[in-house]
C-alpha cells in the first residue's frame, strides 16, 4: 500500500509501506476513507518529544496519523461490534484493552502505558502504525472504534476521533457549568472545539485567545469573544473588575500560555491544559497556589467522551463547522504537512483522501 511515512523531522514521504495484517483477534482492518493531520502530528515533524519518544534522534520509520475514518474490510475472530462493510470512526489513542481503565474508555491512562509496554496513540511510532495510509489496523476494535451514526458528517466523524473529544475533555476537566465565564487559549482545531463545547456546557461567555487572526475570528460564529494574546489579560481583568474568570482551557501547552491561564483564572478558578507540554516548559506554581487555582493536565480518553458528545452533535448543540479549510489527496501529504505547519492561507484543519 501507499502511506505517509515519517523519515525524520520535516521528512514526511508518500511511499510504499507493508500492508497491515491482523495480529490480534480483537483487531480489524479498514480501508481508509478520510484522514486528517492533528497538531500532535507536528511534534515528530518538528523533532520534539512526546513522552519517552525524542524525534530529534533517529527512530524506526512509521506511518503517521491517528484521525481516521474508513470502511471495515477484515475483522478478527474476537470482534463482536463490527462487521465488514461498516463505516467506522477510530479512537486516536489505544491501550492494552484489558485493564480496567481501557474498559471504561480511558486508554489514556492504560496500565500498560504506565509500565512502558505500549504507546497511547497511533502514528507516533512503529509500535502503533498510523492511518495516513490506504489501509489501517484498528486495535481493540470493540473498545476503540464506533460505527458512524446517521446524521454525522465525515467532518464531524473525523473531529470525534480526536479534536472534538479533546476539546470537550478540556471543558469537563475544567468543570465548566451553566453560567460560567470561560477562556480558551489557542484556536487551532482543539481550542475551537473546546470553545464551542463550553457553550454547549452552559457557559455564559467564552473568550478565545489566539495570535492568528483567521483562526481567532472563527469562534465569532458561535458567539465567542476573540482576543489577541497581548490584550487578553487586560481586557478580561477589566471586564471582570479584576476578579478573573471561572475556567481557562489552555489548548497550547507552552509555559507562556499556562502562566497566562493562571493569571486569567479567578481565585478558586480552574485551569485545564490540553496542549502537549514540552519537557523544557517549566512554571512556578507559587501564583497558582496563592489563588487556590485547580490545575488539570492530561490526555483525553477519546472513546470515553463519545457517549456524552454524540447527542450534542446529533442535536446540533455542537456543530463542528468551518473547521476543515483545506483538502488534499494523500499523495500530496508532504505539502499538506507543510501548509498545516506554516498556518499559511488561513489553514485551520486539513482533510486528506487516499
Amino acid at each position: 500500500m501507499k502511506a505517509l511515512v515519517f523519515n525524520g523531522p520535516g521528512q514526511i514521504i508518500y511511499e510504499d509501506f507493508p500492508d497491515p495484517k491482523i495480529d490480534d483477534d480483537r483487531n480489524l482492518i479498514i480501508q481508509v476513507k478520510k484522514c486528517s493531520i492533528c497538531g500532535s502530528d507536528l511534534h515528530p515533524y518538528h523533532g520534539d518529544k512526546i513522552g519517552r519518544a525524542d524525534y530529534s534522534k533517529p527512530v524506526e520509520k512509521f506511518c503517521t496519523g491517528h484521525e481516521i475514518i474508513g470502511e471495515v474490510v477484515e475483522i478478527g475472530k474476537a470482534v463482536r461490534n463490527h462487521k465488514v462493510g461498516d463505516n467506522i470512526l477510530i479512537e486516536g489513542g489505544v491501550g492494552c484493552g484489558d485493564c480496567v481503565n481501557c474498559r471504561k474508555g480511558s486508554a489514556n491512562i492504560c496500565t500498560a502505558y504506565a509500565q512502558g509496554r505500549i504507546g497511547t496513540a497511533y502514528g507516533l511510532s512503529a509500535k502503533l502504525q498510523g492511518g495516513h495510509s490506504e489501509y489501517f489496523q484498528v486495535h481493540n476494535a470493540d473498545l476503540g472504534a464506533m460505527k458512524i451514526p446517521a446524521g454525522i458528517s465525515d467532518e464531524q466523524a473525523i473531529l470525534l476521533t480526536d479534536a472534538l473529544a479533546t476539546g470537550y475533555y478540556g471543558v469537563k476537566t475544567a468543570r465548566v457549568k451553566a453560567g460560567d465565564v470561560v477562556g480558551v487559549i489557542g484556536q487551532g482545531p482543539v481550542g475551537l472545539m473546546a470553545a464551542e463545547s463550553a457553550y454547549a456546557a452552559g457557559a455564559s461567555k467564552v473568550y478565545t485567545i489566539e495570535p492568528n487572526e483567521a483562526r481567532r475570528e472563527k469562534s465569532k460564529r458561535f458567539g465567542a469573544i476573540p482576543l489577541e494574546p497581548e490584550m487578553a489579560v487586560p481586557t478580561i481583568l477589566e471586564d471582570t473588575k479584576r476578579l478573573g474568570i471561572d475556567a481557562v482551557i489552555d489548548a497550547v501547552g507552552k509555559a507562556t500560555t499556562i502562566k497566562q491561564a493562571i493569571k486569567l483564572a479567578k481565585f478558586g478558578g480552574r485551569v485545564s491544559i490540553l496542549g502537549i507540554i514540552q519537557p523544557e516548559a517549566t512554571l512556578s506554581l507559587y501564583y497558582a497556589q496563592m489563588k487556590s487555582v485547580t490545575i488539570h493536565a492530561g490526555i483525553v480518553g477519546i472513546s470515553g467522551m463519545w457517549t456524552e458528545l454524540l447527542p450534542l452533535v446529533q442535536h446540533g448543540k455542537i456543530k463542528g463547522e468551518n473547521v476543515f479549510t483545506h483538502h488534499f489527496d494523500l499523495k500530496d501529504g508532504a505539502e499538506a504537512y507543510r501548509v498545516f505547519e506554516s498556518q499559511d492561507d488561513g489553514v485551520m484543519k486539513i482533510m486528506m483522501t487516499p
